[in-house]
């Protein structure tokens, strides 16, 4: 018998599309009965239409029912899934910033702690119980409470203490970072493994490792890098504890007090964006019209992207197929962390199958994590008792060992702030009654600055063809301070390819330097996927990073025979187009998930935009550099490298959310020859990603020195469209 699954805030409209196509890839579940439920019929028609259609898109044979009414929607559901808003943008998200905002208070996010997440908790809490209780007195009896809705820590808390259903919350910040992390150590994220545990949005990666080495190395170097730009807190934060924490540096910065409070200058160097989150929910409500057409589809016809990372479809098809897998969940601490709370909500990895979700036992969290979590426990702590028992005391309470605002007001504002904003949310009817009242380095782990980093690599494009020969580069840094002569054994992980000579190369590299060897492989046949070659040595202090050989990409053609490219940010859909020839011009069409525009006119590189790369086959020196910068005003300027392309064409449309272009340019114009098949590469910088995510810079090929090297830059077949 397949479950009633029930989705609790379906006017979640974009999140319940992806959690429920996700949901019906699997084909155990493809039968599965889906309930909706929200509380304003606007949402939940357009929720109830996208979910059928999606339903023939995939061609299931899922029942869908659709319901005002929470106990209805409950009664007989295996899963609970929630995603509600108490409150809403407006008029409760709009207090939580501007009534603080009077008093000095600066936020970003504050939805999971400081004074925002702490009235956000205050009205949630009850909202979260109530279905819990119907949970436990009208689901089936195995029924799974699965939380997405914020502060997610806070309320999971009251759940289990109020109730005591079994239930988990889900983020996915965990994934995402775990992406950044490979794309900022210049990993593949299949070659990584790590661990990570403490609370939502303030976890830890305890472990980072490639192929079973500790690669902390890679992100200590990435933290010296003075080209990079994004996620300033978070490392900053790495420098000092020496580990690197779940949630972006927006969050980050109002759950400490070592950012924000201490002015302009620091919020500047930083990169905080303060109001981020007002930002959002505007673009959002700007953008309404245009998303709800794109989740209905053009004439029914919906689009749906591939399955996502999200952890709830696969925790729902574990226990309903028994296939066991490892996910992240938020769970009640029952000595799962040993130095945290027994009581508080903790976020580390659960095996899930037939049996339901089962923690992993992590221990002990070195102590100045477990201490920076503590800062945020408190506040959660009393957050919960002020939901639970209505007591006004707590609430002040809260708001005064929050780490944010306890480092901004002095006593007397953070009561001022609670009991005006207590008023304004009561009076929204947002707020039940209470009782009243009369930021180098501090990791002390040896080998982050003393460890050898030996980096095996390809050099130019990799030959396929049986009996070619291709080099590799190692590359030795030495940190330390006496000179070191290490002997490396080079192991290629298929027969397809065989080292000349022994495979043994022993380089020495002085104190404080680095030296260089080189290798050469032969195929010993033809060769179409990547391959290997794996780096060894005895020596303990050394990361040892092995090469990955990639045979040159081709982008594939669509049913209009044109060339279709796609760029991520930390593993979500970033920018999107497609390349084709008409005669003697080179056309190009972009979609871009960028929502805050920030154009840098001086170096095109470092603001909102994109970056094209054209190379000719036989001349791979001749890189061709076209830079795209985007502006909020709703136009464009395209130059070849820093010179107007005068003659080129460019159509710019902008919306709230992401922008649209459209640029023709010549071969002449841009000096190359025309011809039916090209080198090209992408990058994509951008200020915010979507909705809900920071932004960053991404590239198609995974090397970021497009410029100077186009040994990864994609192949281009122009032959079906040359006129």
């Amino acid at each position: 018998m397949t479950p009633k699954i029930s989705l609790i805030g379906a006017g979640s409209v974009v999140f319940a599309k992806t959690l429920i196509s996700d949901i019906w890839r699997f084909p155990e579940l493809a039968n599965a009965t889906i309930c909706l439920m929200d509380i304003d019929p606007a949402r939940l028609k357009v929720a109830d239409i996208m979910m059928r259609r999606i339903a023939k898109k995939l061609d299931v044979g899922a029942k869908i029912e659709s319901t005002l009414d929470q106990r209805e929607a409950i009664t007989g559901a295996k899963y609970v899934i929630c995603t509600v808003q108490v409150g809403g943008y407006k008029p409760s998200t709009v207090r939580d910033f501007k009534i603080p905002a009077k008093y000095g208070l600066q936020q970003t996010i504050a939805d999971t702690l400081g004074v925002g997440g702490v009235f956000r908790a205050l009205r949630t809490i009850p909202v979260i119980n109530s279905i819990a209780r119907d949970i436990a007195d009208y689901a089936h009896p195995n029924c799974l409470f699965l939380n997405y809705t914020n502060p997610m820590a806070m309320n999971c808390w009251a759940v289990e203490e109020a109730v005591g259903i079994p239930h988990v919350g889900l983020c996915h910040s965990v994934f995402g970072t775990a992406n950044q992390l490979c794309n900022f150590a210049k990993l593949p994220p299949e070659d990584v493994d790590y661990l990570v545990a403490g609370i939502n949005h303030m976890a830890f990666f305890l472990k980072f490792q490639y192929r079973g080495q500790d690669a902390y190395p890679l992100l200590f170097k990435a933290l010296e890098n003075s080209e990079r730009r994004q996620e300033l807190v978070r490392f900053e934060m790495m420098r000092r504890t020496g580990y690197f924490v779940t949630e972006s540096s927006e969050h980050q910065s109002e759950y400490v007090p070592y950012f924000i409070h201490h002015g302009q200058k620091v919020i500047d160097q930083f990169n905080i964006p303060i109001d981020e989150y007002i930002r959002r929910c505007e673009a959002i409500i700007g953008s309404w019209e245009e998303t709800e057409a794109e989740l209905l589809g053009k004439d029914g016809e919906i689009e749906i992207k591939p399955q996502s990372h999200e952890y709830g479809s696969y925790i729902i098809h574990s226990i309903e197929s028994g296939q066991p897998r490892t996910v992240y969940g938020n769970v009640p601490n029952r000595d799962i962390i040993t130095n945290l709370p027994n009581r508080c909500n903790v976020e580390v990895p659960c095996l899930v199958d037939r049996n339901g979700l089962q923690p992993v036992t992590v221990g002990e969290l070195p102590p100045q994590l477990a201490a920076l979590c503590m800062t945020n426990i408190n506040v959660q702590e009393l957050a919960v008792k002020a939901a639970l028992t209505g007591k006004r005391e707590h609430i002040y309470h809260a708001v005064m060992l929050d780490p944010h605002a306890s480092a901004t007001l002095p006593l007397d504002k953070i009561w001022a702030m609670c009991d005006e904003l207590i008023e304004a949310h009561q009076k929204d009817g947002f707020l039940g009654e209470f009782t009243p009242t009369l930021k180098n380095t501090g990791r002390g782990y040896a080998g982050v600055g003393d460890r050898i980093i030996a980096r095996l690599e390809g050099q130019g494009v990799f030959a396929t063809d049986a009996g070619a020969q291709n080099r590799l580069r190692l590359t030795v840094e030495n940190p330390t301070g006496q000179a070191v002569t290490l002997q490396f054994q080079l192991r290629p992980e298929s027969d397809a390819l065989t080292l000349e000579g022994d495979g043994i190369l022993t380089v020495k590299a002085p104190a404080k330097g680095s030296a260089t060897a080189e290798a050469v492989t032969i195929n010993q046949s033809a060769i179409d996927d990547n391959l290997s070659v794996t780096l060894e040595t005895e020596c303990a202090n050394v990361l040892a990073v092995s090469a990955v050989l990639r045979p040159r990409p081709k982008l594939g053609l669509n049913d209009s025979g044109e060339a279709t490219f796609g760029l991520k940010l930390a593993g979500f859909d970033a920018a999107e187009g497609t390349l084709a020839r008409d005669g003697d011009l080179i056309r190009l069409r972009a979609k871009v998930l960028d929502s805050d525009l920030k154009p840098n006119y001086d170096s095109p590189f470092a603001g909102s935009g994109l970056q094209l790369f054209f190379a000719p086959l036989d001349n791979t020196g001749n890189i061709r550099e076209v830079n795209i910068i985007a502006d909020p005003a709703g136009k464009a300027e395209v130059r070849l490298f820093k010179n107007p392309l005068d003659n080129a064409k460019i159509t710019f449309r902008r919306t709230d959310i992401y922008y649209e272009l459209e640029f023709t340019v010549s071969f002449e114009e841009l000096g190359l020859e025309p011809t039916n098949e090209v080198l090209f590469d992408c990058i994509a910088n951008l200020g915010a990603l979507g909705d809900a995510h920071s932004g960053g810079r991404t590239v198609l090929s995974g090397n970021f020195n497009a410029f100077s090297n186009s040994s990864q830059y994609t192949l281009v077949s122009w032959a079906q469209r040359t006129q």
